[in-house]
């Protein structure tokens, strides 16, 4: 099956080994952005943001299903295009949620997990524990390299 995870740009570091299990489970994760690299310096911001922007809505448009991760909020909105995108691909692409309800338009999911551990229990039993696992502990790195970033300013 073909997924597109959509989240919160800061949350690719949290959401890679979440991708990766998918991957492993034989998906296809169409979600490119999670490996994002930066702009390169003779391309214009402008011009940057169109080419990820186009980027982003040909892979959520043309995935089976969208996961969205709303535990991390969101600061550009990217998240909610893309939300829009799968909402308007009807009974083509099935929309699952991970995590709390943000918006109205939240409440139209075809699934909802309360984290991405309910999410692998609810596809294989057996990779679900190894899931919450590997999310915690994903958690606690990714924390741990926010408070050394921000005790570097």
């Amino acid at each position: 099956m073909k997924i597109y995870i959509s989240a919160s740009f800061a949350a690719r570091l949290r959401l890679r080994p979440m991708r990766d299990c998918l991957f492993a489970m034989g998906h296809d994760v169409t979600s490119s952005w999670l490996d994002e690299v930066a702009r390169s310096e003779s391309m214009d911001q402008e011009v940057f943001d169109k080419k990820l922007a186009i980027k982003d809505l040909v892979e959520a448009g043309s995935a089976d299903l969208l996961i969205q991760d709303t535990f991390t909020p969101s600061t550009t909105g990217g998240l909610h295009v893309e939300w829009g995108i799968a909402l308007g691909r009807f009974q083509r692409q099935q929309l699952w949620l991970v995590g709390p309800i943000r918006n109205v338009f939240h409440r139209l999911y075809d699934l909802q997990f309360a984290d991405w551990g309910e999410l692998f229990e609810w596809i294989d039993p057996q990779v679900g524990y190894k899931a919450v696992k590997l999310e915690e502990s994903v958690a606690m790195a990714e924390t741990e390299w926010l408070e050394r970033e921000g005790n570097n300013d």
